[in-house]
């Protein structure tokens, strides 16, 4: 998998100039963008639509594609020196697809379930700076009573290695959801987003064992609205934290747990974040419509 090093593709400003554009359509819920340095393009998906994304931001292009399956596509990560080919989540399964980028269907199989707990899919996913798969397997399934709540504590944190070999390496988890790696690569950050914290674990990049998890940022603490979600690291190792259930994304210094940066969107559902574009100073946003009112939708229209 390609290596999510923050030396390649996070780099941050001290200061951001937020002018903030949509680059793309609405989406139902958007999640996971990624970006590729070798195609100066930013990947991204619709889960539930089953619809990989793609912008280039130097031709202003946006295309999809939309996967043939009858499960959620939960991300999407460029397969190193393997050009138009991808891993991607589909429901409770690892897969791979081919996709020229610009054809409206990609083609899939299906390579390695992760766990077989019935109903559970998979959700957030990254590749370490040795390209080791990170994969949250923990999305217990939506409740019949379409609160938008889900079950608890029924999912693990997984690493997959190149040989295939799956590790669990959390368990107990109700959403699994943003991961960044420190820019030394010794800790690894993490959000089970029913915690309402980012935690830190003691990471070694050679086994990938984690240890030592402990709180470094409490949303309820802090008085931050919304639920942490997606999350991204910046050069200078600041988090960037997006809200899920609010309209904004927080940076945060993890050594101070103090919030430098809010930054709000027109839009109410802020899922995930990455760094990208040519210089590695823009930051891509993923949001979503899913479940919001139409009062939501009115007054925040880009959901």
């Amino acid at each position: 998998m390609e290596s999510c090093c923050p030396k390649k593709c996070s780099p941050p400003p001290s200061q951001m100039n937020c002018i903030i554009q949509r680059v793309s359509p609405l989406l139902e819920l958007g999640e996971g963008p990624h970006w590729h340095q070798c195609t100066q393009s930013l990947y991204f998906v619709d889960i539930h639509k089953k619809k990989i994304n793609k912008y280039h931001p130097e031709t202003s292009c946006y295309t999809s594609a939309t996967i043939d399956c009858c499960d959620p596509s939960s991300f999407i990560i460029p397969v190193d020196n393997q050009s138009n080919t991808f891993l991607v989540g589909l429901g409770p399964a690892i897969g791979v697809i081919s996709w020229d980028g610009c054809s409206n269907r990609a083609e899939y199989r299906y390579l390695k379930t992760i766990d077989k707990t019935p109903g559970n899919r998979l959700n957030d996913a990254k590749a370490d700076a040795s390209g080791r798969l990170w994969i949250g397997k923990s999305m217990g399934p939506e409740l019949n009573d379409n609160s938008g709540h889900y079950h608890k504590c029924r999912g693990s944190l997984y690493s997959v290695d190149f040989d295939g070999t799956v590790t669990k390496r959390l368990t107990n988890i109700s959403i699994s959801n943003g991961m960044a790696w420190s820019p030394d690569n010794k800790l690894f950050y993490y959000i089970d987003t029913y915690k309402y914290a980012v935690e830190a674990y003691a990471f070694d990049l050679a086994s990938g064992n984690i240890c030592n998890g402990r709180v470094i940022f409490d949303f309820r603490c802090k008085n931050i609205t919304g639920d942490p979600d997606g999350m991204t690291i910046d050069t200078d190792g600041n988090l960037w934290v997006a809200c899920y259930n609010s309209d904004h994304i927080v940076k945060i210094n993890p050594n101070t747990s103090t919030v430098l940066m809010t930054i709000k969107f027109p839009a109410y559902q802020i899922t995930s974040a990455a760094f990208g574009g040519p210089n590695l100073d823009q930051l891509y946003v993923t949001t979503a419509s899913y479940r919001t009112t139409d009062a939501q939708k009115t007054k925040l229209p880009y959901s």
